[in-house]
């Protein structure tokens, strides 16, 4: 009698074990691509554009361009120690009704918003996010006089900075897009009422803004040597002007030469997008971008932006 061949319980499981890392490993590899919008020039460029198009945010679209690349130093932490440290001053007093909660606290604070919401817009227009440099300098030091004038102390922190400014850019982003009725937790409180926003007005109520892109060129070894020549004068001009601003400040000084990163870059792709709404383009605007290890970036020391900003 033939002897009967054996079921090997324990290779048949080590074998599906190893299929099913394989096919896991696989499915989270492209799931992480997908998501991790620096692997693509694509998604760099339409995140970034699409940032400004949908909410005429300048500031948070920077999350996507060579201010980020600095694996040392997030975003955020390059505002702080670039731009917010001059303006620190967390030793001073404040002003007695800080921190209470009450209707005098939340009036001086809605006040203080409200006046750097208009010098927000003022520098949306004369001077634009493509000037970051200048842009985050003087809305800083203009929320120092403000807070000054309103609150009568000189206290200031990130913290304040960063929730006035974000405030700011998401009230200008309701200004385009409108915002939706607010009602409280007993059902019946109308909270905010709703509003209209310009691209409402613009496009209608059932507006719909897309970014595509429409073109992109790779450019040659030759050609992306000058790109990458000509960004280095630009970002050593970037740190050389962060340096006189540093005055041996070394925090602020790490952050501005934390911006020199032509020598890593080793790609450079030039993206054609549109912005259409609705059947018709409402504008065209070159985006260049730059790789850095395999990561993309959006090239800010070279971009127009002022097409973006279709409210303009």
């Amino acid at each position: 009698m033939a002897k009967k061949k054996e079921f090997k319980v324990g290779l048949y499981a080590v074998i599906v074990s190893i299929v099913l890392a394989v096919v896991l490993g696989a499915i989270t590899v492209f799931a992480f691509r997908t998501r991790y919008t620096a692997y693509s020039p694509e998604k760099v460029a339409v995140q970034f554009a699409d940032t400004i198009v949908q909410t005429g945010d300048g500031y948070n679209a920077y999350k996507n361009t060579l201010l980020a690349q600095n694996p040392k130093l997030k975003y955020g932490d390059f505002i702080r120690n670039a731009y917010m440290r001059p303006y620190v001053n967390e030793d001073a007093p404040q002003a007695e009704f800080v921190g209470t909660g009450s209707a005098e606290e939340q009036e001086k604070i809605d006040t203080v918003y409200n006046l750097m919401y208009e010098y927000y817009v003022g520098l949306l227009e004369h001077v634009g996010w493509d000037d970051y440099d200048t842009f985050f300098t003087s809305y800083f030091e203009k929320l120092v006089e403000v807070r000054h004038q309103i609150y009568g102390d000189d206290f200031m922190n990130t913290d304040y900075m960063f929730s006035a400014l974000e405030a700011n850019a998401a009230t200008y982003g309701e200004s385009l897009t409108g915002a939706e009725e607010q009602i409280a937790d007993d059902g019946k409180t109308v909270l905010r009422k709703a509003t209209q926003g310009l691209y409402q007005q613009m496009y209608g109520a059932d507006y719909r803004l897309t970014v595509t892109v429409a073109a992109k060129e790779e450019l040659s070894v030759d050609n992306a040597e000058d790109y990458i020549s000509a960004l280095e004068e630009r970002l050593t001009d970037a740190v050389e002007k962060g340096t006189v601003k540093a005055a041996g400040d070394t925090a602020m000084l790490s952050a501005f030469e934390g911006l020199s990163c032509a020598g890593e870059v080793n790609a450079v792709e030039l993206l054609t997008v549109t912005i259409s709404a609705g059947d018709s383009i409402s504008a065209t605007v070159e985006i260049p971008v730059v790789r850095i290890g395999n990561s993309w970036y959006v090239d800010n020391t070279n971009t127009d932006t002022a097409g973006l900003y279709l409210a303009k």
